[in-house]
């Protein structure tokens, strides 16, 4: 198994902004080859908002072709393209990227 876990921290002024994100990642998870679940976490206190999306695969290799995909890939180059150009706000968000494959440790 493995699992993926991406974090995105901030304001919680921008909290929509980072709502809108992962209700978009979420509908790019409906019925993918080779997931198991997502989980969708929440911690927050006064001024600040963290979301965590956790995907559990099959394999690594499915998550690789999942976030590999020609739409994924093209999203992130436009918006390299915006920023680069001034085009899009700057939005202040910590994305934290972990990923885990599963392990078998017996005691003996």
């Amino acid at each position: 198994m493995f699992i993926s876990q991406a974090s995105f921290e901030g304001e919680k002024v921008i909290e929509y902004k980072i709502i809108t994100k992962l209700k978009q990642t979420i509908k790019e998870t409906i019925d993918v080859e080779g997931l198991i679940s997502t989980d969708y976490w929440l911690k927050e206190n006064k001024d600040r908002v963290e979301y965590v999306f956790i995907t559990k695969w099959k394999s690594k290799d499915h998550f690789i072709k999942w976030i590999t995909r020609e739409e994924h890939v093209e999203e992130h180059k436009q918006r390299n393209k915006q920023k680069k150009h001034g085009l899009q706000e700057e939005v202040t968000i910590k994305k934290t990227l972990r990923q885990y494959e599963s392990v078998d440790i017996s005691p003996f």
